[in-house]
């Protein structure tokens, strides 16, 4: 029994003694300093990492601009497979989204379904991050670049379904992009949908459907003028230049294609031969294209004459050497005004 209570009385003398509750204090506050450690240098690396791909993301922005598109498309890939799409959805979502647009910009020179579906896929993944409720924006742009490419895809393999499916995400991007409060992204919004009516009509309902087109892209110029935002300005009256003329083939011809040279030469007030060369050509040559059309209707020599000239404007960028293909569809169709005129 004595010995029972002796060892009651040293635990209990252990469990007092100043030394063995310094050492457990010790132990307690050296887990807990550790583990606040731990957070915080894991925290810190996190930080770093999180700089380090958002510096990553500009630069390939920067290769982007300047049209290095395969080199910055490596880079975007790089950051999405390391990144967590749960632990930094914005870092993610934003490197998905450009890939996106590396692989739309892509299938403009090669590959083009292949690439389609790439930025398709793409898109699809930024917008599993990008949603309607964390990131109404950002979701509205990628929505915005799905939908043209969805309807860029159509173009390429002539499939309805895509269309519609553009239509839908536009729809999608239209939630967030109202007037009032974002005027620029309606202004994108109506541009896109102006391109996709352009497109739906050569299916079905042409008349009507270009007058969507027209109407949406009149829609855009009310916010897109060429003192604000030039390079939309011109894009867009660009597109209804096209637009017009296309409606010309079903509808009022003269005064559409009269129409349409208005728009083209409005796009030439950005699209200088100076800044903006192959544009300025392509235009050139579309409105070449538009006074021989135009010289069907009415004052034959006249028009087919400014036909000529405009080709002419198109050949000094469409040379032999750089642009061939484009030199003799644009000398092609010199010829055959020439020819008209005798």
């Amino acid at each position: 029994m004595r010995t029972k209570k002796r060892s009651r009385k040293g635990k209990k003398n252990k469990k007092s003694n100043p030394l063995f509750i310094g050492i457990v204090g010790g132990l307690i506050g050296a887990f807990v300093v550790g583990a606040i450690l731990l957070y915080f240098f894991g925290h810190r690396e996190q930080q770093i990492y999180r700089a380090i791909s958002m510096t990553s993301i500009n630069n390939a922005d920067s290769l982007l601009e300047k049209n290095m598109v395969e080199e910055a498309l490596t880079i975007y890939n790089a950051i999405a497979s390391k990144v967590s799409a749960n632990r930094e959805p914005e870092l993610y979502g934003a490197a998905k989204n450009s890939a996106g647009i590396c692989y739309y910009k892509l299938a403009l020179i090669k590959n083009t379904e292949g690439n389609l579906r790439k930025a398709i896929g793409a898109f699809e993944d930024s917008l599993k991050v990008r949603t309607l409720e964390a990131y109404p924006v950002e979701y509205a742009i990628t929505q915005n670049n799905l939908g043209n490419a969805y309807r860029s895809l159509f173009e390429a393999r002539d499939d309805e379904e895509n269309l519609t499916k553009a239509f839908n995400a536009f729809g999608e991007a239209a939630k967030i992009y109202t007037l009032k409060k974002y005027p620029v992204g309606y202004a994108d919004i109506r541009n896109s949908l102006g391109v996709a009516y352009g497109a739906l009509a050569e299916v079905r309902d042409k008349e009507k459907n270009l007058g969507k087109a027209v109407s949406s892209f009149q829609e855009a110029l009310t916010i897109r003028t060429v003192a604000k935002y030039p390079l939309g300005y011109a894009i867009t009256q660009n597109n209804l230049g096209n637009a017009y003329k296309a409606l010309a083939q079903v509808k009022n011809k003269g005064e559409n294609l009269v129409k349409a040279v208005g728009a083209f030469h409005n796009a030439l007030k950005v699209y200088t031969l100076n800044k903006y060369a192959f544009e300025y050509a392509a235009i050139q040559h579309n409105v070449g294209n538009t006074y021989q059309a135009l010289a069907e209707v009415r004052d034959k020599k006249a028009n087919l004459a400014q036909a000529v000239t405009f080709y002419q404007e198109a050949l000094k960028v469409f040379t032999l050497g750089r642009y061939p293909e484009q030199f003799r569809v644009v000398t092609a169709a010199m010829e055959k005004a020439k020819k008209g005129m005798k």
